[in-house]
């Protein structure tokens, strides 16, 4: 009777722990993985133990890393606006190229943008790609100001909301643009909020050549501004960022763009901080991720900067 009691009691206390343990808990995070060597190339293989993820500052336990080869849902929005008419050309050269790279089970859809009224699907997501060459080769540029910000927020809303229910597809934006946000009614601040709540990787290839790159004490070049937004949005997203200054570079943007769309890592951990149920006021959560190499080589990961928990609507202020 004794020896039943005791059990019964080691029972409960196991029960009550983990309770709490599921209550405290966070959720389950997957997260898409790029990887540069010291040669700032993507690389293709990676060992579970050169990886570390840390979680508002925690190191998290890794559950798995594997090679990440899903379908990919992809927008590809092009500067339309007269300041890109030099750049057109190469602006066609770069998406024919990446739609060159997709794979049969792959969907993509074509943006151009001007200014906020004049951001168009001139393709819906299709896999057929005479659809899409054809649909990149009648582009033109007209008059208006540039809203990269609002073209970038569109193309990755309509990215996340296409496939939503299919959690085994990987969703990415390739913008092409000369860089220079003129009049966007979004601020990055709400873009990156999307970000946050939508796995949607952002790719950058600015031609940010022609921007006025002056600066001085109390103002940024336009140029280092251009670079500056871009960045944040691409590194937000767990995406890259790609400046040309050459045909070499230019190359190889298009070479990695298309490398890093077809295969990452997909790495997932259980997460360590309380979900929105415990702290309704902790809702973002950021990551830093740390790689190394067997050889003592250089390596730099590059993952999303966080992720949100979107909050009961009771919990809402």
């Amino acid at each position: 009777m004794m020896i039943a009691k005791i059990i019964g009691v080691v029972c409960l206390i196991s029960a009550a722990w983990s309770a709490a343990f599921a209550q405290a808990s966070g959720p389950r995070v997957e997260l898409s993985l790029i990887v540069k060597d010291k040669e700032n190339q993507s690389i293709s293989t990676l060992r579970k133990e050169d990886v570390r993820i840390f979680e508002d500052g925690v190191e998290q336990t890794i559950l798995s890393i594997e090679t990440d080869e899903r379908p990919v849902d992809l927008g590809i929005a092009i500067d339309a606006s007269g300041s890109f008419r030099k750049f057109l050309g190469a602006g066609v050269m770069i998406a024919k190229s990446i739609i060159d790279t997709r794979r049969s089970d792959d969907q993509t859809f074509i943006e151009r943008f001007i200014d906020t009224p004049k951001i168009q699907r001139v393709q819906d997501f299709t896999s057929n790609k005479n659809l899409l060459q054809q649909a990149v080769d009648k582009l033109y540029v007209e008059g208006g100001q540039s809203a990269i910000v609002d073209a970038i927020y569109t193309a990755v809303n309509y990215v996340a909301e296409h496939n939503k229910a299919d959690p085994g597809k990987r969703k990415a934006v390739l913008i092409i643009t000369d860089g220079e946000d003129r009049n966007s009614s979004y601020k990055a601040e709400k873009l990156i909020d999307l970000l946050r709540r939508q796995q949607v990787q952002v790719f950058v290839i600015g031609f940010t050549l022609d921007l006025d790159e002056r600066s001085s004490s109390t103002k940024v070049s336009s140029r280092e501004k251009a670079e500056k937004l871009l960045k944040s949005i691409a590194e937000e997203s767990g995406g890259r960022a790609f400046f040309p200054r050459d045909e070499k570079q230019l190359m190889n943007a298009i070479l990695q763009c298309g490398s890093d769309l077809a295969k990452q890592f997909r790495v997932t951990y259980q997460s360590s901080s309380p979900n929105s149920n415990v702290d309704p006021k902790k809702t973002f959560h950021q990551i830093e991720v740390k790689v190394t190499s067997p050889d003592g080589e250089k390596r730099t990961g590059i993952a999303p900067r966080g992720y949100s928990v979107e909050a009961k609507p009771s919990e809402k202020k």
